[in-house]
């Protein structure tokens, strides 16, 4: 079943944009939406559709190179999560073989002398990109769009809480993490899938929200709250939003972490390019006193926002986890 999810213009959240009534009936159309499903579209994004063309050209140049170039930069190479992931190295729904999907995961560019880097937090260090020039002049450019657009929906969403406006971050316990992937799932024909294999097993993320790009194929599904799975079509000019567990725990399940997968087209590659926001490494994520009815007790644990991204990446990367590499 395909269905189109709702659409929000974000761009009165821009950076230096002044308040304004429209911000309002944004957070509250939200606010809505989160409840409900958990996913929307968003326009006034301010991602150039150029600058998305090109970071997806290297992309799809770069996954089309021999393996043994594409593992020159293995994640297994780097202490900070960084790097390529090949062919079912990933296992995202714990009841089902490795995804059908090759990935080259990225975050902040971290130098030896950034401050998270010289206090040996996770996560945090150089990136490895493929020796090609153009890759990374691509993903400075796409990057930095895709960080104003997070930051665009993070205002809306703190407003949409009651909270001021910069409260997602500008939290305590470090910078904000963006992490960017660039995925491919190659068609089915072209891989020979296992039982109930998929190119993403059903899942949910794990920060605070998620935006996605992808090259219009198709093969997102999204599970409503009522447990059916709906096909999502997303149009050139728009981005994928959606709540990741954090933000569930934050909420006190106000705001829906929905599981979703995405199935491999039958005779055509998929690209997509989800950008993961986590907050602050050390950053204490508790209910919210605006989340929680009267007589309401919270429904989760506090979480420091690291460890729980840390248990998450260990229990999907064969390469982290020895048990996980056994069975692959």
């Amino acid at each position: 079943m395909t269905e189109s999810l709702p659409t929000v213009d974000v761009s009165s959240f821009a950076t230096g944009v002044p308040p304004s009534p429209e911000q309002d009936a944004t957070a509250a159309e939200i606010d809505r939406i989160c409840r409900e499903t958990g996913f929307f579209l968003i326009t006034g994004h301010g991602v150039d559709p150029q600058v998305k063309t090109t970071m997806m050209d290297a992309m799809q140049d770069f996954f089309s190179r021999p393996l043994d170039e594409k593992l020159a930069i293995a994640i297994g190479n780097s202490p900070c999560h960084r790097g390529y992931v090949a062919i079912a190295a990933e296992t995202l729904d714990e009841d089902t073989a490795g995804d059908l999907k090759e990935s080259l995961d990225t975050g902040g560019e971290h130098g030896p002398d950034h401050p998270e880097v010289q206090a040996g937090v996770p996560m945090f260090g150089p990136n490895q990109f493929p020796p090609d020039p153009a890759f990374r002049a691509a993903w400075e450019a796409y990057r930095a769009q895709a960080i104003e657009a997070a930051r665009r929906v993070q205002r809306a969403m703190a407003r949409a809480l009651g909270q001021h406006d910069e409260f997602l971050l500008d939290r305590p316990g470090g910078e904000v993490m963006y992490h960017l992937r660039h995925l491919h799932y190659p068609p089915q024909d072209a891989v020979t899938p296992g039982p109930d294999q998929l190119g993403c097993g059903a899942h949910t993320d794990y920060g605070t929200v998620t935006l996605l790009a992808d090259d219009g194929v198709g093969g997102l599904q999204v599970m409503r709250r009522d447990g059916a799975w709906i096909e999502v079509e997303v149009p050139a000019d728009r981005l994928v939003v959606n709540i990741g567990d954090l933000m569930a725990i934050w909420t006190n399940d106000r705001w829906v972490s929905n599981p979703h997968r995405v199935v491999n087209p039958p005779h055509t590659d998929r690209y997509s390019m989800p950008l993961f926001v986590t907050p602050p490494f050390h950053a204490q994520i508790s209910c919210l006193p605006a989340c929680l009815e009267a007589g309401e007790e919270p429904r989760y644990a506090p979480q420091e926002a690291g460890a729980y991204l840390m248990s998450r990446i260990d229990a999907t990367h064969s390469y982290r986890n020895p048990l996980l590499a056994a069975n692959a």
